[in-house]
């Protein structure tokens, strides 16, 4: 007796769509793009903390709604988020933050050093001697990191904190010539400053990633052909 060969089946059995990301992948990318746009804007942050009458802390809040943006469109896949892992994940990448800030401060301080009306003596020297009056700004500079490593050991940014919180003042020697340095936030001044500008960066980051505790997206542009609400008096 014979036996019909099986037929082989018509319709393949579909393939299984690709599971979707953890929710909190998105969240945790949107907080790696948040600090890397930071860290980049660490640069200039650095530089406009020294405005006058702190003004310059104004931007860390501009800087931490700017960025927010672009970390909430990428976090809303992760929608819902509880108002404490929002909370931590805009401190911790404020934290992060405000130390590369802060090492462009040390770095910024240490090239500025040497400007006027600093050593005045010294750059008349070396343009009276045909050298470029900036010798005298990068040996300041040089001068600068070397007197933090020896006496506010281990120098660097440590060093320079230390030396900021203790002093704020140094005397430093270049091409023979004396004088002295100081820094115009220091003392109680530059820990409370710098804890003001984390603050704001938080708030900053806070402000935007907020809505993200909504189930639904929250949008406060009218959609094509749909009426305003307007709340009776």
């Amino acid at each position: 007796m014979m036996m019909n060969p099986s037929k082989p089946t018509a319709d393949a059995s579909p393939i299984a769509p690709l599971p979707d990301p953890p929710q909190h992948a998105a969240w945790w990318l949107a907080l790696a793009v948040a600090f890397v746009l930071l860290a980049i804007l660490a640069w200039l942050l650095a530089r406009l903390v020294w405005l006058p009458m702190y003004f310059g802390l104004f931007f860390f809040l501009v800087a931490g709604l700017l960025v927010s943006a672009v970390a909430f469109r990428i976090a809303r896949p992760a929608r819902p988020l509880s108002r404490g892992t929002i909370l931590r994940g805009a401190l911790i990448v404020s934290l992060l933050t405000i130390a590369v800030t802060l090492f462009w401060e040390y770095q910024h301080f240490a090239a500025t050093v040497g400007d006027a009306p600093h050593f005045p003596d010294a750059r008349n020297a070396a343009v009276r001697a045909g050298r470029s009056a900036k010798e005298v700004r990068a040996q300041a500079g040089q001068e600068f990191k070397s007197a933090l490593r020896s006496q506010y050991p281990p120098g660097g940014v440590v060093g320079y904190a230390l030396w900021t919180v203790r002093s704020g003042e140094l005397k430093l020697t270049v091409d023979g010539v004396n004088d002295t340095i100081h820094s115009s936030h220091r003392g109680i001044a530059w820990p409370l400053r710098t804890l003001a500008a984390a603050a704001l960066l938080t708030a900053g980051l806070w402000l935007g990633l907020e809505s993200l505790r909504s189930t639904t997206p929250v949008t406060n542009v009218l959609a094509p052909g749909e009426e305003a609400l307007e709340e009776n008096e």
